[in-house]
């Protein structure tokens, strides 16, 4: 199956890229700068944060902004984590 086909509309193409940016940023910190390319793994976190039933169809703008939200928020706690001296 293409995994690609569930986001047909414009919106949650645009949401798509949109959210994968953002994830992309938050990925480059723990990279600490080093040249990589972490596109795909952003989506497959997006991917992972969707409901199950989801994750092989059609996907609204607004369930992919909820995912990206989600995913963003669980490496905010890592962020923060990391920067605290409790480990």
């Amino acid at each position: 199956m293409d995994n690609n086909k569930k986001y047909e509309t414009p919106e949650a193409k645009e949401a798509l890229i949109d959210g994968l940016s953002l994830i992309c940023q938050r990925l480059h910190e723990f990279y600490d700068g080093k040249q990589t390319s972490i596109m795909p793994i952003s989506k497959l976190l997006v991917t992972l944060s969707l409901p199950e039933y989801k994750q092989y169809n059609e996907v609204s703008s607004e369930e992919i902004f909820m995912a990206v939200e989600k995913v963003l928020g669980i490496l905010k706690l890592m962020q923060e984590r990391k920067n605290s001296s409790l480990h």
